[in-house]
């Protein structure tokens, strides 16, 4: 089904439905959007720290201390 076509179906429920129920189809509309935003702000933050080159040092380092230097304490 196309956008327009559910918009359309949509409305005509909506229409049968008491103000009160109408109010609860809106916090729930709100909810979803405010989700969708969410995942898209994470879904950026994601890809661009898997290209930042930030955190490259960790890989890079040597290891400065083995295990006979924690024994020996």
């Amino acid at each position: 089904m196309t956008k327009k076509t559910l918009l359309k179906k949509a409305h005509e429920k909506l229409e049968k439905l008491p103000a009160e129920k109408i109010s609860e189809v809106i916090d729930y509309a709100e909810f979803l959007i405010a989700k969708t935003e969410n995942t898209m702000h994470n879904d950026e933050l994601l890809k661009m720290a898997a290209t930042s080159k930030t955190f490259a040092f960790v890989n890079e380092d040597e290891v400065e201390y083995t295990i006979n230097d924690i024994i020996k304490g």
